[in-house]
């Protein structure tokens, strides 16, 4: 569909001005002989574990960051620059022999995992650079800081205020002077970690869990769209339960045509009660615009999340159901072992009935759980 975007771009495709986001449309005028691939994410996570599980082999994997992206640390004993360099190797050959002769990977060698990162970037695609103290930050000083993780938009213009243009700009920076442009002690964090200094990692916790959708043709009508957020939110209310925890707050946004923007929000009990918070849902889409045009774009978000040993659950009847979640909860286990599709509330009946509506989609920073997610 030319309304929709580019993901992954190939590097022939990149050289032509080709990039995550470009739409189709546009990417047809920058490169005529494009040729597009629908995404299948069921595979790219099925390739993506076995990818996992065969480094895992080689090394220990630390922590998975993306679809794409995975952070080792070597035991002291591999940390001498000839051994972690023929480790790296090693992973480079055995995914050649596992999964194709055409897959790469950017390794980076660092004394943190920040540096690691950096170092992965400078000779894609497939390099290998190994980064000791004694290279930091000659190595690094021809990276542009848009390219520096933890950099954005945001902060890249405050460096600019502060008249830091440069990687070595950067690295020659106080301490003080960063805890003062981040305004927090993210700068600080940033200070230590340009040196090869491993800090803690900083606990997170999930704040929202959602979904967002671009309608196919088909349903881009209101009766379509509203059948679309109602299977998102029972898809994310099903995340909640495998996840033990409870929302408090549903926020739905839709975009009619191409550029009208509407949200509404409804705050509840903590709950994971696919039924309440739909009737939630229902009293918000009775306040959609009437006279926008057909909607092109639709989102669920459930927010004000808490844990289920943090959860109180509350007196009132109307805000708990323990039959009601048993009940969605069997519904869980028929649909992680038949398929997302197989049993549903009617109000997501015609998107349900849709292939193309909200099916499973990777995020950057959360890959499915193929149980849980998948949608046959």
């Amino acid at each position: 569909m030319d309304t929709t975007c580019c993901i992954a771009a190939s590097y022939e495709a990149k050289a032509h001005g080709v990039k995550t986001g470009t739409g189709v449309r546009e990417a047809r005028y920058l490169c005529p002989d494009i040729t597009f691939i629908q995404g299948n994410h069921t595979r790219y996570v099925h390739t993506h574990n076995k990818i996992h599980k065969l480094i895992h082999e080689v090394i220990y994997v630390d922590a998975v960051l993306s679809i794409d992206e995975m952070y080792g640390r070597l035991p002291p004993r591999w940390q001498s620059p000839e051994i972690a360099r023929s480790k790296a190797l090693e992973i480079k050959e055995t995914l050649r022999a596992n999964i194709g002769p055409h897959i790469g990977a950017s390794i980076g060698i660092a004394p943190n995992r920040f540096l690691a990162k950096l170092a992965s970037k400078l000779e894609k695609p497939n390099g290998l650079v190994l980064l000791d103290f004694t290279e930091i930050p000659d190595t690094l000083l021809k990276m542009p800081l848009s390219e520096v993780t933890g950099i954005g938009r945001r902060i890249e213009q405050r460096l600019r205020t502060a008249r830091i243009l440069t990687m070595d700009d950067l690295y020659q920076a106080s301490r003080r002077k960063l805890h003062k442009i981040w305004g927090s002690i993210e700068g600080d964090r940033m200070w230590y970690a340009l040196r090869g200094i491993e800090l803690p990692p900083v606990e997170t916790h999930r704040s929202t869990v959602g979904h967002s959708h671009i309608l196919p043709p088909r349903l881009r009508t209101f009766a379509g769209a509203h059948s679309v957020l109602h299977r998102m939110l029972q898809k994310a209310c099903r995340r909640l339960r495998a996840m033990d925890t409870f929302t408090g707050h549903l926020e739905v946004q839709v975009k009619f045509g191409f550029e009208q923007r509407w949200r509404a929000e409804a705050h509840s009990f903590p709950t994971q009660d696919c039924i309440l918070l739909g009737e939630h849902l229902n009293q918000l889409w009775k306040k959609h615009p009437r006279h926008a045009p057909n909607p092109t774009k639709v989102a669920v978000t459930l927010s004000h999340l808490t844990h289920g040993g943090s959860h109180t659950p509350s007196l009132f009847p109307q805000e708990n159901h323990p039959r009601r979640i048993a009940l969605q909860e069997a519904m869980d286990a028929i649909n992680k072992r038949y398929g997302g599709r197989t049993l549903y509330y009617a109000p997501a009946m015609e998107a349900q009935r849709c292939p193309e509506a909200a099916p499973m989609r990777i995020a950057f920073n959360h890959i499915p759980d193929l149980e849980l997610e998948d949608d046959r």
